[in-house]
């Protein structure tokens, strides 16, 4: 099937959970360029400075940082952000605690743009067995209604499926709350998420992509094994 690029908001690389390598992320920049949509990188931390100023030197603009837990952590990632360096700055909440400290984490984002909830670990930090439970739904309306009162965006990841466009069918509370639903490698906005072939597209670029990575691995493991093969012979 042809992916129909006009559903995403735009494509999605991480250096965090995905363990991409630089080269991997200017690649896929450059692929979603080609696909005249930007490329937002989740970054490795709230301290993670070699990634932000990469991401600077090569022109991509838009970031999100994972796992802030505290106005600490929020106040670190804020003050290692080059002044005007990107348009996009997002930040990923996904842990119970998170939640909980959610107004104080907010109120040190000065340059946030963003704020993605991100349910499978948000779900794995109580120990529960549903990115759709009442529980975790509940949280991402906390953290979404905190986020609106910061004029923010709202997005909502962590392993969506089918039934994550059902719930969003039949609760409007949340649909209203939210911006964006996102996988792994795709942003989508929530109208376009709704459509019954927008999941397929989002999963069909995330093979895409794995697939691109994969012929790469295979054109260089030959080379990498002949020269194992011809140093074991030199002792």
């Amino acid at each position: 099937m042809d992916i129909d690029y006009s559903v995403f908001a735009s494509l999605k690389g991480e250096f965090e959970a995905e363990g991409l390598t630089r080269v991997d992320v200017a690649a896929e920049a450059l692929f979603a360029a080609r696909q005249g949509k930007d490329y937002l990188v989740k970054i490795s931390g709230a301290e993670a400075k070699s990634d932000v100023f990469y991401l600077a030197d090569i022109g991509i603009t838009s970031l999100v940082c994972p796992m802030v837990e505290t106005a600490f952590a929020m106040e670190k990632y804020m003050e290692m952000l080059p002044q005007g360096a990107f348009e996009h700055v997002g930040v990923t909440i996904e842990t119970i605690t998170a939640v909980a400290n959610i107004d104080a984490i907010l109120a040190e984002g000065k340059s946030l743009s963003e704020v993605t909830i991100g349910r499978t670990d948000l779900t794995a930090s109580y120990k529960g067995d549903s990115v759709e439970s009442d529980r975790t739904v509940g949280m991402v309306k906390t953290v979404a209604r905190a986020a609106k009162a910061k004029g923010l965006k709202v997005t909502m990841g962590g392993s969506v499926s089918k039934h994550t466009r059902e719930l969003l069918q039949t609760d409007a509370e949340l649909r209203g709350l939210l911006d964006y639903v996102e996988t792994r490698k795709a942003v989508m906005p929530v109208e376009r998420f709704l459509e019954e072939s927008a999941l397929t597209h989002a999963l069909k670029l995330e093979e895409v992509l794995l697939r691109r990575r994969a012929r790469e691995s295979e054109r260089t493991l030959p080379a990498v094994n002949a020269r194992l093969a011809a140093l074991t012979k030199r002792a």
